[in-house]
């Protein structure tokens, strides 16, 4: 992997776009780069922008570190977190980007993009959520995928993930610098961020809590094990004794509340077929009264029937009516028209009279008027001449008044700010006096802030230092005390060893296990004995349940069998017998339908009149026009013979109707019996194979099941529960066993348990015993840094004291310190010279624009007098044309006033128009109203001659309505009132008439019927008020049969669900009983499995586990940090051979440094200069490099400072082992302010400071 190009705009102080091209130029030449430029350029800037294009990180903004201060001005309101990498964007930039080219592991060449905006492309928009795309340079394609997956595919392509990427390209040499004079704690906090370590603490944290948490389950099951109750075999059997009982009591009284149904049933059904019965008899009588009652209306439609032939004359007679009354009326209104019409001709020949006397006055007013109009006409083209010349005279003149008006203005203005600059002149030259003394600070602002704050920043440190430095005296005196009782505890724990030793001796934990093993197995044989004579006494209770139903349900079968067959012979003879029963009637219905037609004639019997001839014979004598008792007798017989013939056939038809109802329900009933039969001889051969197995488990002969007895299978029964007694007894005496060698043992693991704690705890205080010492040698190193660190800051307060004295010329800025404080005096001092800067520079604005004002104010002033000597000119002018336009307007009022002449020559127009317009008017209403009377007279001509026709046509109609009146013997009101009556109406009264007979035939049916049904269902009834007599309820229809039964019926709910809440615990205690013995059998298993779970997360969490993480992060440190040092003393043998890293026995995360030069010799890394902690740090920096990632895979490494500290000896030795680094094809590149290295250094991408926050990169050498 090697970096071939960056790019990028807008980050930090690199605001201007750059380019450096690491592959071709003078950089692609030289394997090794110095990046130099001043503190804040932005050289380490080039390096985020690398890992921003690739990896979306800033080794300096670190995702994990807890710095989320939200950065910004108070009044911003798109502030961003302080670990931010998007705040890398330069202030004020809408926009930036980061753009790197690079060479794959695979030869391929890809271009990374990082690129960051805000909203709507404005540098005051709110900062918008970074993009990033990769693209293969070769093949011009981008990479598709989310975010997460291109970061997947750089680290493919590169071989790093972010993290190897920083410690094997980004050496920190720096952090191993650090890392040298850290303390213990700090340390192992710098070796784990930078080795990326973090795993093992976890997975120290993660072995201790999964001991605990195996402990933790170990204590539940030992205490699930002893809350566990059983039962033995007599409360088994008593329980089971009282569970058949009360399922004996209960289907008793299942049978007692299903007959109290029954019956319940039977007598509300009588109750309602009596009622029924008493609504059918009063619609028949209803049914009766009603057919008497409609015999007025069956005689009134026999009126309107003869009525009908005089329905056509009536018709006539009142359309003749109607036109009579509507031609007088005509005529009236045609003799009022035409008075009407008349009087309008008469008022229409004065009108056309006015209409030409107007006209002639009109055109004589005309003639008058026309020669002073066109007179008129001349002078007004004279005027409206002399009125434009004026208008275009005085439209020049505002425009040039407007010019000079403008002039006026813009020439105060410039007076105005002429006087305004002058002021504000002569106010910054007294402003300037006040600050004359800054005038030299003022020049040189920034170098006097920068040793203001290294002044302030080395106060600040001596007195933190001072801080420290007490609190670490404190913290030593503490450490003594905690030390000496570190020693009295670890004593205490060796004596509590020894007692716990001796128990444990004694106790012989093996011989208990073994014991409890051996009763475990027997326990077992037991349990699996009982189960065994369980399950054959459940199956064997089942198969004679099975065998019991099965007999009632084949009974059942065989009383329902013989009762479809008697069903269908009763059907088989009940059909031809039906057959000539309906033979029979049809013959009587037709007897009687003959005869009903002789007896209808008597409806005209009754319309016979003495002396004349019968209509249907034609004799005069009638002598049964009253009475016929002959044949109503004959009649009589024959209905009676057809009731009783319809009431044998609607007998016959009930009891086919109800055997064709029982023969469908008894066949399903017999399919269900059945059904059941079948699914019971599955279930027997499902049951029947376990239970043979059973059997042969306990050696018992198989004709329990072939030939099943009842009386052996009890005997078999009673056996085998008193084995299953013997079997529990047994149980019992190998669980108590088991209990007591399980108390030993418990025992025993609690002194195991005593004993691990207390080792552990002896472990601890050894460890703390080490803490300790290793705190105390870590606070001696400590005080000594402090007091080296102090003298430093003490040389650099008294050369920024010394250097701010020349700047200000004397010590003021020291007594404004101690008088202000630092950070008002600053900020004071930061305001005056700001006030200073910013007046000099307006000073220098106010005299240039009073310059420039001067020229200005000349134009002006000679341009204003020209505008006003124009207005003058033509201010006269226009006085003139005035004159002249007066003039001629009184010339034109003397002939015609002030009117306008088109004006009026058109209203005289408009006169003699309207006057000729309404002459034609009145003309032609003249000839419409002559016209209208001629019309008017010839309509009332003919309404006469219509009303002489139509009395005529009356006249002859009304005759012929009196000749029906009389044929008919009816006066006109009642042969109106017939005739009323129309066709649609006659046919509802015969439907009405005809649905009241059906009613009546109907409701004499339905009566007996529901008296039959009564019949039959009195036998239920009766056995129904038996049974009530037992239970001495005299059951009457006094009050409703529900409310006498709910007494009883609530008696024996109430009993049923209190034997039904009993079965129900009855049962739960059994099935609580036998999930009880099982749970005990499965808890003992669990409890064995989850013992030596919990010994072995133990044994490994007393190997590497620990609360906090550090016993397994600390091994894994160390053997890092031993593999680190094996790799940097290779690099030493190139950079400083004179010295070799070792790890300090003891201690694995501190360092010891052996000197070559001085016989081997052991020193502490502390007391190496500046140079050499520099020459350590960098080995072990390239050390990492090399665990990090393969590094002759890596084209490209980057140093950061440090430099600075080497002498020229040291200097070369270092740059000789990266000329030997990059002469394996490595470039790499060193960030430096060292002048001598960027000498030695060909090529340098040097980054310069232009004032302001920006910067601009050039390549030189």
């Amino acid at each position: 992997m090697k970096i071939l190009a960056l790019r990028g705009e807008n980050l930090a102080s690199l605001q201007q776009p750059f380019e450096i091209d690491f592959a071709g130029g003078r950089l692609g030449e030289a394997g090794l780069f110095a990046i130099t430029g001043k503190t804040g350029a932005g050289k380490s800037t080039l390096l985020d922008a690398i890992c921003l294009a690739l990896y979306d990180r800033i080794p300096r903004l670190q995702s994990n570190k807890k710095n989320d201060a939200e950065i910004g001005r108070d009044d911003e309101s798109n502030r961003i977190k302080a670990n931010d990498v998007r705040s890398i964007l330069s202030r004020g930039k809408a926009e930036g980007y980061a753009e790197v080219d690079f060479m794959a592991n695979d030869g391929t060449a890809w271009r990374a993009h990082w690129h960051v905006r805000r909203a709507r492309s404005k540098a005051d928009g709110r900062i918008q959520a970074a993009e990033q795309w990769l693209e293969n340079l070769d093949t011009g394609q981008r990479f598709a995928g989310k975010k997460a997956e291109l970061q997947t595919e750089i680290e493919r392509l590169i071989g790093l993930t972010f993290e190897q990427f920083r410690r094997a390209v980004m050496l920190p040499q720096g952090e191993f610098a650090a890392f040298l004079k850290a303390g213990s704690d700090e340390r192992a906090a710098l070796l784990e961020r930078m080795t990326g370590g973090e795993i093992y603490g976890r997975l120290s944290v993660a072995a201790y809590e999964r001991a605990r948490d195996e402990k933790q389950k170990l204590t539940q099951l030992q205490a699930q094990l002893g809350d566990i109750e059983l039962l033995d075999d007599e409360q088994k059997a008593e329980l089971s004794a009282q569970l058949e009982q009360f399922k004996a009591q209960l289907q008793g009284i299942d049978q007692s509340l299903t007959a109290l149904a029954q019956h319940q049933q039977a007598l509300e059904t009588e109750a309602r077929l009596a009622q029924q019965c008493a609504d059918a008899q009063q619609a028949r009588q209803q049914a009766e009264q009603q057919h008497q009652e409609a015999a007025p209306r069956r005689e009134t439609l026999v009126q309107i029937a003869k009525a009908q032939p005089a329905r056509h004359d009536f018709s006539l007679l009142q359309k003749t009516r109607l036109q009579l009354a509507k031609l007088e009326t005509s005529i009236t209104n045609a003799q009022q028209s035409l008075v009407q019409d008349k009087q309008q001709l008469v008022n229409a020949d004065g009108a056309v009279q006015q209409a030409r006397t107007a006209l002639n006055i009109a055109r004589q007013q005309w003639e008058a008027l026309e020669p002073k109009l066109k007179q008129v006409t001349v002078l007004d083209e004279q005027l409206a001449a002399t009125q434009r010349q004026l208008s275009a005279i005085e439209a020049e003149f505002q425009q040039h008044q407007n010019d000079c008006q403008r002039q006026q203005t813009a020439l105060d203005e410039k007076k105005r700010q002429q006087l305004q600059w002058r002021t504000r002149q002569h106010q910054l030259r007294i402003q300037l006096e006040q600050y004359h003394e800054l005038a030299g600070v003022a020049e040189q602002y920034q170098p006097v802030l920068d040793n203001l704050d290294q002044y302030l920043s080395a106060h600040r440190t001596l007195g933190r230092l001072a801080q420290e430095k007490q609190q670490i005296l404190h913290e030593q005196q503490s450490q003594s005390r905690n030390f000496a009782l570190l020693e009295q505890q670890q004593k205490e724990v060796s004596g509590h060893l020894g007692e716990l030793e001796q128990q444990l001796t004694r106790l012989d934990l093996a011989q208990q296990e073994q014991q409890l093993a051996d009763s475990q197995k027997r326990y077992n044989d037991k349990q699996a004995e009982l189960d065994t004579l369980r399950q054959a006494m459940s199956g064997t209770k089942e198969w004679a349940g099975l065998l019991e139903q099965t007999e009632k349900l084949q009974g059942e079968r065989q009383e329902l069998t013989e009762y479809l067959t008697q069903v269908e012979q009763r059907l088989a003879a009940l059909a031809p017998a039906m057959e000539q029963l309906r033979a029979r009637y049809q013959e009587a219905e037709q007897q009687f339908q003959q005869s009903l037609a002789v007896v209808n004639l008597s409806e005209y019997r009754s319309q016979l009149k003495p002396d004349t001839p019968c209509p249907l014979c034609g004799s005069e004598d009638h002598p049964y026009a009253a009475q016929h008792p002959v044949v109503e007798g004959l009649l009589h017989q024959q209905q009676q013979r057809l009731r009783e013939l319809q009431q044998q056939l609607q007998d016959g038809e009930g009891e086919r109707r109800h055997l064709q109802q029982q023969l469908p329900h008894g066949q399903q009933r017999l399919a269900v019996i059945d059904n059941e039969l079948h699914r019971f001889r599955q279930y027997q051969d499902q049951l029947l194979a376990p239970l043979l197995d059973v059997l042969k488990q306990l050696e018992l002969e198989e004709s329990l099941t072939v030939s099943p007895d009842t009386a052996r299978l009890n005997d078999q029964l009673r056996q085998w529960q008193q084995d299953a007694e013997q079997a529990y007894r047994d149980i019992r005496l190998q669980q108590q066993a088991m209990e007591l060698a399980q108390q030993q043992i418990q025992h025993g693991r609690h002194l195991q348990h005593q004993q691990h704690q207390l080792q552990q705890a002896a472990t601890e205080m050894k460890e703390r015993q080490h803490q300790l010492e290793q705190s105390a040698t870590q606070w001696k190193e400590r005080l000594q840094s402090i007091e080296q660190q102090s003298e430093t800051q003490q040389v650099i307060l008294a050369a920024r004291s010394e250097a701010l004295n020349e700047q200000y010329g004397s010590n003021q800025w020291l007594q404004m310190l101690r008088q202000h404080g630092s950070e008002q005096y600053i900020h004071q001092l930061k305001q005056q010279v700001e006030h200073y800067l910013s007046g000099k520079k307006e000073l220098e604005q106010t005299e240039q624009q009073l310059t420039e004002l001067a020229p200005q104010l000349a134009e002006l002033e000679a341009g204003l007098a020209a505008g006003y000597r124009q207005l003058a000119e033509w201010q006269q002018k226009a006085a003139t044309l005035q004159q002249q336009a007066e003039s001629t307007w009184q010339q034109r009022v003397a002939i015609i006033g002030e009117q306008n002449a088109d004006s009026l020559a058109a209203q005289h127009k408009a006169a003699m128009s309207e006057a000729q317009q309404r002459l034609t008017e009145t003309e032609q209403a003249q000839r419409q109203a002559g016209e209208k009377v001629a019309a008017a007279e010839a309509a009332l001509t003919g309404w006469q001659q219509q009303e002489k026709e139509t009395a005529a046509e009356h006249r002859q109609v009304v005759h012929d309505w009196l000749g029906w009146q009389e044929k008919l013997g009816l006066n006109e009101h009642q042969l109106m009132q017939l005739l009323s009556k129309d066709e649609h109406w006659q046919e509802q009264e015969q439907a009405a008439l005809k649905a009241l007979d059906d009613a009546l035939t109907q409701a004499a049916s339905v009566l007996k019927e529901r008296q039959r049904a009564i019949e039959l269902h009195q036998a239920a009834a009766d056995a129904a008020r038996d049974w009530g007599e037992a239970f001495e309820l005299a059951l009457n229809s006094a009050e409703p049969i529900s409310v006498q039964l709910a007494p009883l019926q609530t008696q024996w709910q109430q009993d049923k669900a209190g034997l039904e809440e009993q079965i129900f615990r009855l049962r739960q205690r059994l099935v609580q009983a036998e999930q009880a013995l099982q749970q005990a059998g499965e808890l003992t298993e669990k409890l064995a499995a989850q013992q030596q779970q919990t010994e072995l997360w133990g044994q490994m969490s007393e190997l590497i586990g620990s609360a906090t993480g550090n016993k397994f992060r600390t091994l894994a440190q160390g053997l890092t940090l031993q593999q680190l040092v094996v790799l940097a003393n290779e690099h030493l043998q190139e950079l400083a051979p004179r010295y070799a890293l070792q790890p300090v026995p003891g201690s694995p995360l501190a360092l010891q440094v052996i000197d070559h030069d001085m016989g081997d010799e052991v020193r502490s890394v502390e007391s190496l200069s500046g140079g050499e902690s520099f020459l350590v740090s960098l080995a072990l920096a390239l050390a990492l490099a090399s665990l990090a990632a393969d590094t002759r895979q890596l084209g490209s490494l980057f140093i950061d400072e440090g430099f600075g500290t080497l002498d020229p000896d040291s200097l070369e030795m270092a740059l000789s082992c990266l000329d030997a680094l990059q002469a394996d094809g490595r470039q790499i590149g060193v960030i430096s302010h060292v002048s001598t290295l960027v000498e030695r250094i060909g090529v340098q991408v040097c980054v310069e400071a232009q004032g302001g926050g920006r910067s601009k990169i050039a390549v030189k050498g």
